[in-house]
């Protein structure tokens, strides 16, 4: 039931000035000081070679590896970069990077920015370190043995991008992919993108320009960006698309009470992350329903669960057996990946549950997700001496009153601003309450009935909070000198004038 619906996304990006900010042979040959010889050379030979042949030069002038690891891991990136990625991740796309920059470089970066296991496959020019510390970097492809083939006239000629998608696309079957680039590079393996994927180009960049001339040529859907709020934007929102085209039925099972119960005197909460009442599952599964029933009017809910606990002890039933039930408790396919992604966005995540600490915690684990949460707030538990759960409350309303005199609150426990977002289920109990006034709300209010919903407007609110907080960025790129003609250098770059 948990199966990514996302899970059927491939994402593939180009790294230089599409996750990082410039061009990182760039980068390295400027910061180590080797400009002027960088360009002395670039006339004579192929981009990749000359990268090669420039770590030679700076290993001779004794440059060392830790070196050039230190200026990669002061490459700019922009802050919205990260979590876009740690959120697609989080939505069960799988994650490649197809790159004319090299392996040590990218890896480097990626372990720095902690998001070397987010991606499945990086294809990008070889590279290793000799027995002399020096930095070797080969070419993808082989050129000087044979070409890679490529007529479309913008691939250089150790790496053709476009055969890697193909491959891709053969080995994956109908898997639908988002591909981001800015290079000449990018043009290739966006004119063999299928009607089903999407093309991010970078706007104002050579891909976007080489698109421009003739879109008809695209038939995947173009979507472009320019810098990295709308990397984020538009790329979760083109995985919510997907996720959304594809969606399978999914029938919420709720646990009904008897009918001679009065639901409105119930102070438990209604299931939110989970799919139904954790009490009413466990109780159900466990074959203590009729108990639970006749003693339900007797006493508060927190102290029924106490006592409950303490029936199917003495039934036999152990914590294992209690564990066991709580792992199979349903939850929509939406709101595993939509709690991770909120969290790789850079929410703060919390509970307030009218639960149980052990419950929560159990079934936090089993889903993966308890170190997603840094606070629960819910009703105390542990497990005695004989092996028992007892369930404290999280007030304790038998010495004093928590103080609430809305009405709805139960006696154990009270659970916005005008800034804040409040998301009532529909046609459950808070949805039913606030609807008879909502004016009495100040925080704005945002509906959702089921867990694609969830997901959606969760994601949504994340983004329109980091929109209205979004602070003022401004990408940092790398001039090449005015006498070097860059139309002749078979590398991607972004020249500013």
């Amino acid at each position: 039931m948990r199966q990514l619906m996302a899970g059927n996304t491939i994402v593939v990006f180009d790294f230089d000035k599409t996750i990082i900010e410039c061009d990182s042979d760039n980068w390295v040959v400027d910061e180590l000081g080797a400009t002027d010889l960088f360009n002395q050379l670039l006339p004579t030979m192929p981009w990749n070679s000359l990268m090669d042949r420039m770590m030679k030069e700076l290993h001779d002038q004794g440059k060392t590896i830790d070196e050039i690891v230190e200026v990669l891991n002061r490459i700019p990136i922009h802050p919205r970069v990260v979590p876009a990625i740690k959120a697609a991740h989080a939505l069960g796309c799988e994650l490649r990077i197809v790159s004319d920059a090299n392996m040590f470089f990218i890896e480097t970066m990626l372990k720095h920015l902690g998001l070397r296991e987010y991606f499945s496959e990086i294809n990008t020019n070889p590279s290793f370190v000799d027995e002399q510390g020096r930095l070797r970097i080969q070419p993808y492809h082989d050129f000087k043995n044979s070409s890679h083939g490529c007529t479309t006239g913008t691939c250089p000629p150790n790496m053709c991008k476009g055969l890697i998608i193909e491959r891709i696309q053969a080995s994956e079957g109908n898997k639908r992919i988002i591909y981001l680039g800015d290079g000449a590079g990018d043009y290739c393996p966006s004119l063999k993108l299928k009607e089903s994927d999407f093309m991010m180009p970078r706007k104002n960049f050579p891909v976007w320009d080489l698109i421009s001339n003739n879109p008809l040529l695209i038939k995947a859907k173009i979507h472009e960006w320019s810098d990295g709020e709308e990397f984020e934007k538009v790329l979760l929102s083109l995985i919510d698309t997907i996720s959304t085209d594809e969606k399978s039925a999914f029938t919420s099972t709720y646990l009904k009470m008897p009918s001679n119960i009065d639901v409105s005197a119930i102070p438990k909460v209604l299931p939110t992350i989970i799919e139904c009442d954790s009490d009413n599952w466990v109780v159900d599964e466990l074959g203590a329903t009729d108990l639970f029933n006749q003693l339900l009017p007797t006493m508060p809910w927190n102290s029924l669960m106490d006592r409950m606990m303490k029936e199917l002890h003495d039934q036999g039933k152990t914590i294992d057996e209690i564990a066991e039930v709580l792992n199979r408790i349903p939850i929509h396919p939406r709101v595993v990946p939509a709690i991770k992604a909120a969290y790789a966005l850079g929410c703060e995540l919390r509970i307030v549950s009218d639960a149980n600490l052990f419950f929560i915690e159990t079934m936090l684990k089993h889903l993966g997700l308890r170190e997603y949460f840094s606070e629960i707030n819910t009703n105390l538990s542990f497990v005695d001496e004989q092996g028992r759960l007892r369930i404290q409350p999280f007030h304790d309303f038998k010495n004093s009153s928590h103080g609430c005199t809305t009405g709805t609150c139960p006696p154990n426990m009270c659970k916005l601003k005008e800034s804040d977002f409040m998301m009532p289920r529909k046609n459950f109990p808070v949805w039913d309450l606030i609807s008879n006034n909502p004016l009495l709300i100040k925080a704005k209010i945002h509906e959702w009935s089921d867990g694609e919903e969830f997901e959606k407007v969760l994601l949504s609110l994340i983004d329109t909070i980091s929109t209205d907080e979004k602070s003022a960025f401004t990408p940092t790129y790398f001039k090449m000198p005015s006498n070097i003609d860059v139309s002749a250098i078979p590398k991607v770059l972004q020249v500013q004038q």
